[in-house]
C-alpha cells in the first residue's frame, strides 16, 4: 500500500493567502491617525468608526475597534489577528469545528466579504475571510 506524501494529502481547510492582519483598538480614530501620520499609510476598501483598512499590498492592515450595537460581536480587545483567505467560509468553519477547534464568530457577511473567527490553541484569532470578487492576498 502506498503512503501518502505530505503533498498528496488535502487540509480541511486550505488557505489561498494571507489577506490582512487585524490590531485592536481603543480608539480607531487616533490610531489610524497615527498610522497616517508617521507611515504615510492610505485608506483602504473599509473606512468607518469600528474598521478601517490601509492599502498595504500585498498584504493589508486593519483596525478593529468598539463594534456598534448592530454588531456588538465585534468589539474585540486583545492580540492581533491574521486573516486567512478561503474558498468558502462556512464550509471552512464547519471543518474547524469537526477538528474541534473554537469558534468565536460564527460567518458573517459584509458587503464586500465573508467573514468567521475562530481561535488557535492558546487562544490566538484566526479569522477566515473570502472577498466576494474572488481575490486573494
Amino acid at each position: 500500500m502506498p503512503t501518502r506524501t505530505a503533498s498528496s494529502r488535502r487540509a480541511p481547510v486550505p488557505v489561498r493567502a494571507v489577506d490582512f492582519v487585524m490590531y485592536s483598538a481603543r480608539n480607531v480614530r487616533r490610531t489610524r491617525a497615527f498610522y497616517q501620520r508617521l507611515f504615510g499609510l492610505k485608506k483602504g476598501g473599509e473606512w468607518n468608526d469600528f474598521w478601517s483598512e490601509f492599502r498595504t499590498e500585498p498584504v493589508t492592515l486593519c483596525l478593529n475597534g468598539r463594534g456598534t450595537k448592530r454588531r456588538p460581536e465585534w468589539h474585540w480587545e486583545g492580540p492581533p489577528c491574521v486573516a486567512f483567505a478561503v474558498d468558502d467560509v462556512p464550509a471552512a468553519v464547519a471543518a474547524c469545528r469537526r477538528a474541534g477547534a473554537k469558534v468565536l464568530v460564527a460567518p458573517v457577511e459584509t458587503r464586500v466579504c465573508w467573514m468567521a473567527w475562530i481561535a488557535d490553541p492558546d487562544g490566538n484569532r484566526v479569522c477566515l475571510h473570502a472577498r466576494k470578487d474572488r481575490t486573494a492576498g
